[in-house]
């Protein structure tokens, strides 16, 4: 995989609102949900990196782009099917149902 590719898939796990499986290059996995990213590096990391919120631990786990062989999207996207207009929809019904109370 391509950085280009690579980036492009950090991007869309990014917006994706479930969890993700990070597969590293030394063949271990990493699940949870893809909070942040950085592709320019940071004070603390000159390297692009991912940073998740894995289940049972306290501290975001912050990734090298580099380590990353691949990324899936194993879990449910938790807005899935779920609209604005929806939203929007629903809150006006339960207002209706408000004011006939």
């Amino acid at each position: 995989m391509t950085e280009t590719e690579l980036a492009a898939v950090i991007e869309k796990a990014f917006d994706y609102r479930g969890d993700v499986t990070v597969d590293l290059k030394n063949g271990q996995q990493v699940v949870g949900y893809l909070s942040n990213r950085n592709f320019q590096g940071a004070e603390h990391c000159r390297e692009s990196f991912i940073e998740m919120m894995v289940s049972g631990q306290p501290e975001l786990a912050c990734i090298v782009c580099r380590d990353i062989a691949g990324i899936r999207f194993t879990g449910e996207d938790m807005a899935a099917g779920k609209s604005w207009e929806e939203w929007i929809a629903k809150e006006a019904s339960k207002k209706k149902v408000q004011g006939k109370a």
